[in-house]
């Protein structure tokens, strides 16, 4: 075994000096990971000398979650998603424009707006400043800075914001404070085979919650009977932390377990027992076979690796993501069609390069079987000639 800690990650981190758990519970994890290599000790050397040897056991399905933060506009009402009145410039739909008519567009203000403006005479400035954040100038200026990060130049601006950590809470929202402009969709959340098939895509408007997430698994898989043995997703403890809270996970906890992909988890096991414990991609141990199977490098020497690709899904975003200049400028109907198009014609390229590896693999094994009958001949008639002089 090449290494029995359970916070080790095949094909991704094999380091056996894996950095202890700290902060809450990591006293617990620690006798945890004691009786972990211990147990997977006794396996190895008495009982099972092939944990990961899963051949015989049953087939087991896992999908893969990721969101792209891509979308079209909408009215940019408190909870109304409907298509803009206006495509160029309006911020409402037809009902909340004619609803709003001249009033000043900050949130529950009921005095009339300026003419030429969006604002009423105390909300000037905020209009000023709306249209300043919102110039040609200061756009070309963003797109600058999310093209070259790295540059920091004395005529940049000097306020480096905080990165939101990956387990915030998510699920609160901040209602908008103007409607100034339209509002856009936060994400196209996608869920994919391990070998790149599309299963199913939705639209997210505020954000890529875990409370959104688990409402939308319900949709797509209402039974048990329809349900994954895994689902992989960046942000799978915070996932299993919400449908625990919520009553959700008695639901799936017969059925499914909640993974994180390697690279959440290379940064997040030192850090969280919860994804730590329950939420490792491919696990080391034993413990969970069906994510770690057995190859052999061209010496014949065995060597652990995982047994799904859990990039998938963020590949197909990649992907996505070359559309994005086109699909934003669309109307909430036109994105849906085209986007479900292309990735209609994605996920037949996809069949259709299985197949052809498929019968790639089948003419190898043929020309192999071949190849060693002919080779087992000559190698007699050599012998043969050595012996006659």
């Amino acid at each position: 075994m090449a290494n029995e800690d359970p916070a080790a990650v095949v094909g991704a981190d094999e380091n056996p000096a894996v950095p202890v758990l700290t902060g809450e519970y990591a006293d617990v994890s620690a006798r945890e990971t004691a009786a972990e290599r211990e147990a997977a000790r006794v396996r190895a050397n008495e009982i099972n000398p092939n944990a990961m040897d899963v051949d015989d056991n049953d087939d087991c399905t896992m999908i893969i979650l990721d969101g792209i933060v891509m979308g079209p506009q909408h009215c940019a009402f408190e909870g109304c998603i409907k298509d803009l009145k206006n495509t160029r410039g309006g911020a409402f739909c037809e009902e909340h424009e004619t609803e709003y008519g001249n009033k000043c567009r900050i949130r529950d203000c009921p005095r009339e707006r300026v003419e030429n403006t969006l604002a009423c005479h105390p909300h000037q400035a905020e209009w000023r400043k709306y249209k300043l954040d919102h110039s040609r100038a200061s756009l070309l200026g963003v797109k600058r800075m999310l093209q070259r990060p790295g540059e920091s130049n004395e005529w940049q601006p000097g306020l480096r914001r905080i990165v939101q950590p990956h387990d915030d809470d998510d699920d609160v929202i901040i209602p908008r404070h103007s409607y100034f402009g339209a509002a856009r969709f936060y994400c196209v959340e996608t869920i994919t085979a391990p070998c790149g098939v599309v299963i199913a895509w939705v639209k997210f408007d505020r954000s890529e919650s875990p409370t959104n997430i688990l409402n939308w698994l319900e949709k797509i898989y209402p039974t048990e009977e329809s349900r994954p043995h895994y689902i992989c997703i960046d942000k799978a403890c915070r996932v299993l932390q919400t449908a625990i809270a919520n009553g959700s996970w008695n639901r799936w906890e017969k059925t499914t377990r909640f993974i994180v992909d390697s690279y959440h988890y290379i940064n997040h096991r030192t850090l969280d027992y919860l994804c730590h414990k329950w939420c490792n991609p491919g696990p080391l141990n034993g413990s969970a076979p069906n994510l770690v199977q057995v190859a052999y490098d061209k010496n014949g020497q065995p060597y652990f690796q995982r047994a799904f690709n859990t990039q998938a899904c963020e590949q197909l975003n990649s992907w996505l993501g070359g559309f994005e200049s086109i699909l934003k400028r669309m109307k909430s109907g036109n994105f849906d069609w085209f986007l479900h198009t292309m990735l209609f014609y994605h996920t037949q390229h996809v069949i259709r390069k299985q197949a052809q590896q498929e019968e790639l693999h089948q003419i190898i094994e043929i020309e192999d079987d071949e190849g060693g009958e002919e080779e087992e001949d000559v190698e007699v008639r050599h012998w043969a000639v050595e012996e006659d002089n």
